[in-house]
């Protein structure tokens, strides 16, 4: 999956990345969130920027997760939060989310976001029929690819 996001070209990645964003903008869930956590996306991950763009015009409180967050405590994130976009490696059909390895979306979303509606982003070729899964795994609430 690493090698396949490596040969997305820049152009692929900005026109899936807007299908993406359109799904998303399109979800009762993210319309009605008031408290949003978002991701700051690597280079293989989609371009969230219309979702940023979209909290703001709608003065939705938006947080953004930096790429070298690795514990919670480094972020200043709400108590309630009630939609957070999980970035992965991989997605399974049935929800399950393979992540980098780190663990600390897994701990976020068991902990402070617990409660939120949890909604994967990927490219549709990074949706898998199975992902190797931990006991420690959150499930998504729903995924969404271009």
């Amino acid at each position: 999956m690493r090698h396949r996001l490596r040969e997305l070209t820049a152009e692929d990645r900005q026109s899936l990345s807007e299908e993406i964003c359109e799904r998303v903008l399109g979800l009762s869930q993210w319309l009605e969130a008031q408290n949003v956590v978002l991701f700051s996306p690597l280079p293989s991950e989609p371009i969230i920027t219309p979702l940023k763009l979209d909290c703001d015009a709608r003065k939705v409180s938006a947080f953004i997760i930096p790429q070298t967050a690795r514990t919670e405590t480094e972020m200043h994130l709400p108590e309630t939060i009630d939609f957070i976009l999980v970035p992965g490696l991989a997605f399974s059909k049935d929800r399950h989310r393979l992540g980098r390895g780190g663990g600390f979306f897994d701990r976020l979303l068991a902990g402070r976001a617990k409660d939120a509606f949890k909604l994967g982003v990927g490219f549709s070729f990074q949706l898998l029929d199975t992902v190797p899964t931990e006991a420690h795994d959150i499930l998504m609430d729903a995924i969404v690819t271009d």
